[in-house]
């Protein structure tokens, strides 16, 4: 039976955030009769879209599609950007099936409870509807089927749907479909190699069609060991100046990396035995999830935490969880750490922190991920000499550092790499600035000679 394939790309397309792909199937259509047989609707995705603020305006615009009429979506990882309007989709009437993997289904209702917090705050703030609520989050939650990776799932007839391993965070996944013997790859956010954590991805077989990331399209990371090196160096730096070191991480992969690095380097005595608050209860929240699941870590970890040698934790680590305790760590003398959310200081605690330490020269702060245009941590990392946080004018004397080599996302040469090794006979370019993404998309398709689009959000395309 022939199938047509049509890909929406509803958000997410010349933009690095809001991840959101429609892919509809439509059933022995009769071009004589104007008439097609059923439409088999799969969502890859549902995101937030963030930049200077921690929800934009877009996630309150309608959907492209209705919602009542996708029958399954398909999560490739917890990160807020990829799942962060799922609720929103549940509250206006989506009833379908909805998979992930069973780290990212363990992570998600974390993230989501998060999310939902920071955005009523900013809703209220800016006299603004939230798009949805806790009671959303609680029933969305209820919807997730964990599914294993490589376990194939039957949509409808000739349509499968199976998860790889994406080596980007804890669960991420790779999205593949199948339909009537042609293969579409969705990278969703494709791993580094090496990772950090996670076991390096997949590169599924037999592809006609990829749906590639573009994050890092037109860049390529410093090596993990110089970041590694450049990390150690800030906090030597800080026990010099007795000063404070702000690291804004993202909770989920980011703060597990960082932590990683501080306990090996305590361990081995390279690095001097200082207090390092994680200041970020989301962060805790998430790091009891990567000790729960060593199945989603590399080899090694996944040792030490089965021998009882925890890698996320050292003695002079304290968590903070309470809100009564993170003002507390003001009264604490230099030389400190402090780790806290949000990665790119659009939300959380990072921004008090900010706010109190970025005026004094003693300060360092170490910016260790994406900075999205438009963010407080954007600002701060293009040399603002002043900048606003929460109506306050913060004046920036502090030492700015930044660090690329702790990313989770694959940078140019790694996209490239995934690119060959699929060898895929058409490819869309998504999930990055258009700079990046027209970049990548010209080099695969001059390397490759395969037509290559970048779309824009809103544009369908027959496949």
């Amino acid at each position: 039976m022939a199938k047509t394939i049509k890909a929406t790309f509803a958000r997410g397309a010349r933009r690095v955030t809001g991840s959101n792909f429609l892919f509809e199937i439509e059933d022995n259509p009769s071009a004589t009769l104007g008439a097609g047989g059923k439409t088999t609707r799969i969502l890859i995705d549902c995101g937030l879209s963030q930049g200077e603020r921690f929800c934009e305006l877009t996630n309150s615009q309608p959907f492209s599609y209705d919602p009542k009429t996708v029958d399954a979506i398909f999560f490739t990882h917890a990160h807020a950007d990829h799942i962060g309007l799922f609720p929103r989709l549940v509250k206006e009437g989506f009833v379908g099936k909805a998979y992930a993997t069973v780290a990212t289904k363990e992570l998600m209702p974390i993230m989501l409870e998060d999310s939902v917090q920071l955005i009523a705050l900013e809703a209220k703030r800016c006299n603004n509807e939230p798009p949805y609520d806790g009671e959303d989050v609680a029933r969305a939650v209820e919807h997730i089927t964990a599914l294993d990776y490589h376990s194939p799932v039957s949509v409808a007839p000739g349509i499968t749907v199976t998860l790889y391993n994406a080596g980007h965070i804890l669960g991420s996944a790779l999205v593949v479909l199948d339909i009537d013997g042609r293969r579409i790859v969705m990278t969703g956010d494709l791993g580094r190699v090496p990772s950090a954590l996670v076991p390096d991805h997949e590169v599924p077989e037999g592809t006609e069609i990829l749906v590639t990331e573009s994050v890092y399209g037109n860049r390529t990371h410093g090596s993990i060991e110089d970041s590694k090196e450049a990390l150690l160096e800030a906090v030597r730096g800080a026990v010099a100046k007795k000063g404070t070191l702000l690291i804004p991480a993202f909770s989920l992969e980011r703060t597990q990396i960082i932590l990683s690095i501080i306990d090996a380097a305590m361990s081995a005595g390279t690095l001097p035995s200082i207090p390092v608050f994680m200041d970020s209860p989301l962060a805790a929240k998430v790091t009891a999830v990567y000790k729960r699941h060593p199945e989603f870590l590399r080899e090694e970890i996944r040792k030490r935490l089965e021998g009882g040698d925890d890698p996320f934790a050292f003695p002079s680590l304290k968590v903070t969880l309470r809100p009564d305790e993170s003002p507390a760590i003001s009264k604490v003398p230099g030389p400190k750490v402090i780790i806290a959310g949000a990665g790119m200081s659009h939300g959380g605690r990072i921004k008090k922190h900010e706010a109190e330490y970025l005026p004094h020269k003693e300060t360092t702060i170490l910016l260790v991920g994406y900075q999205v245009p438009g963010s407080l941590g954007r600002r701060i990392m293009d040399g603002a000499k002043e900048v606003d946080i929460d109506g306050q004018k913060i004046k920036i004397r502090a030492k700015v550092l930044k660090v690329g080599g702790f990313s989770a996302h694959a940078d140019r040469d790694d996209l490239m790499d995934f690119a060959e090794k699929i060898a895929p006979k058409r490819a869309f370019v998504v999930l990055g600035e258009t700079e990046g993404a027209t970049f990548l998309a010209q080099r695969i398709s001059g390397f490759f000679d395969i037509p290559v689009d970048v779309p824009r959000e809103g544009e369908v395309y027959e496949l």
